[in-house]
């Protein structure tokens, strides 16, 4: 099941924030800060390519299996 509109939506919001924070950290913050806000940033934007494909391995084949 693909993610729905709101959770696409929210997640979009939550993305935009987090690259407003890292562009004011990337002045001011330490590196581990930064790092951070990368790194979630990148998760959160993996997140829908990763359930795009999850929706393509789940598909038909998984029903004739029975998984």
């Amino acid at each position: 099941m693909a993610l729905t509109t709101p959770v696409k939506d929210s997640l979009n919001a939550a993305a935009t924030n987090l690259r407003e924070a890292l562009a004011f950290a990337a002045r001011t913050e330490k590196p581990i800060t930064v790092h951070t806000l990368t790194d979630i940033l990148m998760r959160l934007e993996s997140l829908e390519h990763m359930d795009e494909l999850m929706c393509k391995f789940s598909g038909p084949a998984t029903e004739k299996t029975g998984l």
